[in-house]
């Protein structure tokens, strides 16, 4: 089964925060690890909004930091209780960078975050702090669904991964299939093509047959180096709508991406990771 000991969760006091709490619970609970909840204190502290220019004159860092520790000590004590081992931090700097630097130094083994935040401290977890982990992150990074509303799902029977035809996907496979594997899940590996997008025109039935036919043979190849037997589904269309098709056909409870290639034909899928996420109807992690 798939070890995680250490789970990190970076909070901006918002709704999205507060709505990706039994998530990380959830999470937690499965694999019996060790919640670290992470707020960044961001200078200049006017981006808070609480303080009066007057009362910031007369306050320093260490009276903010320790203004905002209490202020995490409160926060979603009924949903993450401290008894279930969570460990509330308060840090200060660039906020992307220090989630990103402060779980590499602490062996987190999974992030775990809203996409955007909204509420008054929405500018600690805009999409952009949020594609800026996923980008710098050594680790695994899980993202609720990109929608207002979010809701903890329950289910664990399947997991979707998506693929390139490089081996850069390895380790988003081995991933995926650990954690299928911890809940006896389903596992589908999808691969989209998106010059295979659009109506058949006569005389393309062939090359179709002979790319998707190529596709999962390269696919299978990957298996065999995963050590994996999974289903393979590939289709044809641009590639975060044929991902989300596929979620929603498979009834996914989890999609899994690698970080991909920017400019290899092949190999899209960090160039259309953010898309994925954003229509994913489901949490996705980055491997």
């Amino acid at each position: 089964m798939l070890q995680l000991d250490r789970i990190l969760f970076p909070v901006d006091f918002s709704q999205r925060s507060t709505a990706a709490a039994p998530h990380v619970m959830t999470m937690a609970r499965d694999f019996n690890a060790e919640i670290i909840m992470l707020h960044v204190l961001q200078m200049p502290a006017l981006w808070y909004g609480e303080f009066t220019p007057a009362e910031l004159e007369t306050l320093d860092a260490q009276q903010l930091i320790e203004s905002r520790q209490k202020a995490l000590d409160q926060y979603l004590t009924r949903e993450l209780p401290g008894d279930t081992g969570v460990r509330r931090v308060v840090e200060k700097g660039e906020p992307a960078t220090v989630i990103a630097e402060y779980a590499l130094r602490n062996g987190v083994n999974l992030i775990m975050m809203p996409t955007h935040g909204y509420g008054p401290f929405r500018r600690l977890l805009m999409g952009s702090v949020t594609a800026k982990v996923l980008h710098d992150a050594e680790c695994p990074v899980w993202t609720d669904v990109h929608e207002e509303e979010s809701f903890a799902r329950e289910s664990r029977e399947s997991v979707l991964c998506a693929v390139d035809l490089t081996e850069d996907s390895l380790p988003a496979i081995r991933w995926a299939a650990a954690y299928a594997r911890g809940f006896d899940a389903e596992l589908t590996l999808v691969h989209a093509i998106p010059a295979l997008a659009g109506p058949i025109s006569p005389g393309e039935t062939r090359f179709r047959n002979y790319v998707a036919e190529h596709a999962r043979e390269y696919i299978g190849d990957l298996q065999k180096k995963a050590g994996t037997s999974a289903r393979i589904c590939v289709g044809g269309g641009k590639i975060a709508e044929t991902v989300r098709s596929a979620a929603l056909q498979h009834e996914a409870d989890l999609v899994v991406i690698g970080q991909g290639h920017l400019h290899e034909t092949m190999g899209a899928l960090r160039s259309n990771a953010y898309s994925i996420i954003r229509q994913s109807p489901c949490p996705v992690v980055r491997v």
